[in-house]
């Protein structure tokens, strides 16, 4: 017997939700892309830091599993 879905609109039983969020919460520990709004610097990093290459503090931090695969 198969379990109800977490909602009346969603395909996902509340375990594999639950899988889900933890699938994204491990993604979001390991793979932030970090972005230095004074000097341009690029980097990934596990967590959100102030720029290695000019020590800024206006950081633009994007979780690197909102980018498409490909």
């Amino acid at each position: 017997m198969m379990a109800e879905p977490a909602t009346p609109d969603s395909v996902l039983t509340p375990e594999e939700l639950q899988t889900w969020h933890r699938s994204i919460a491990e993604a979001n520990r390991h793979n932030v892309f970090c972005h230095c709004r004074q000097c341009h610097s690029e980097w990934v990093a596990s967590s959100p830091k102030p720029c290695l290459a000019c020590e800024g503090q206006d950081i633009e931090f994007i979780l690197c599993w909102q980018f498409p695969d490909g």
